[in-house]
């Protein structure tokens, strides 16, 4: 019998929801509060990077080796960077088809004017978003849950760890579902080709900081239908995305078949907490169209 020495598919999924539910009950309650910058500081020291640290001290496990705090190349590196900052681009442009389709047909969404949006909030957003997101969400999504999915399938892992980061930003509204399921398969292949997440950390700080000081100024030229070159743009992106995903080089040889730990029952019980955390999020989704429709407020 092989010892746990990793996360299971059932902490994995019991912890995202958990952590799901808190978070939504949590910003309603302190998002109006403490601002959003505040907000989002809480939202990643204390749900993001927090569990899966807790969950591995009281395991006994290495955190460098569970959770793949591993040094790379400098190659890896900048392939992080550049890819992260390229693929953003292309999920940009999704957002903004999604947002410009939903604005048409169904209406439209606008940021509650109560939130306290301050320098000095936006000043805490913008760190949090370009530094502590790419750290905290990085350790949760490709070091917990990926890590306990690629107990069951290594190459299939990234791939629901990808979905399941992508689902969970309908909290920031349903146009950014697809493109952070976009992202956060980029992100997946990184960490599962280099076993390191330092390298999605960087393509993560690359994805966001293009958001901030880029997607700012391309928004301005972004109304309701999308520019001719934003199309060549965003397909240039996912383009050079995948060329330098390809030329990825792993540190040492992967090997699909060194024993691990697998869960031998009670797997159903995990996923029946991912399919509850799905049913919320369909909630938060569904609020989100009726607002849009006017129906509530």
């Amino acid at each position: 019998m092989v010892k746990q020495q990793s996360p299971t598919i059932n902490q994995a999924n019991i912890t995202f929801f958990v952590i799901t539910i808190i978070m939504v009950v949590s910003s309603k309650l302190f998002l109006p509060r403490l601002g959003i910058g505040t907000n989002l500081w809480i939202n990643e020291f204390i749900y993001m990077l927090l569990p899966p640290l807790l969950i591995a001290k009281v395991n006994g496990w290495s955190v460098e080796e569970v959770y793949k705090f591993k040094g790379t190349s400098t190659r890896n590196k900048a392939i992080g960077i550049f890819s992260g900052s390229s693929l953003w681009f292309f999920s940009f442009y999704i957002s903004n088809i999604i947002r410009i389709l939903m604005d048409k047909e169904i209406g439209t969404f606008t940021i509650p004017q109560h939130i306290n949006t301050s320098v000095y909030q936006n000043i805490l957003f913008l760190i949090g978003l370009i530094v502590l997101a790419p750290i905290c969400e990085e350790i949760f999504f490709r070091g917990f849950i990926q890590k306990a999915y690629e107990n069951r399938s290594k190459s299939q892992g990234f791939v629901i760890a990808g979905l399941i980061f992508g689902s969970f930003h309908i909290l920031n509204g349903i146009s950014e579902v697809i493109p952070a399921c976009i992202l956060g398969l980029g992100m997946g292949y990184l960490a599962f080709k280099t076993d390191s997440i330092l390298t999605s950390m960087l393509f993560h700080a690359a994805a966001n900081t293009s958001a901030v000081f880029i997607g700012g100024v391309l928004q301005t030229h972004i109304k309701e239908e999308i520019p001719i070159w934003l199309h060549f743009i965003a397909f240039a992106g996912i383009g050079l995305t995948l060329i330098l995903l390809k030329s990825l080089k792993p540190e040492t040889q992967m090997n699909e078949h060194v024993e691990v730990y697998k869960e031998k029952k009670g797997s159903a019980i995990g996923f029946v907490f991912l399919g509850l955390s799905a049913i919320l999020l369909c909630v938060v989704g569904v609020i989100e169209i009726l607002v849009r429709l006017s129906i509530i407020k």
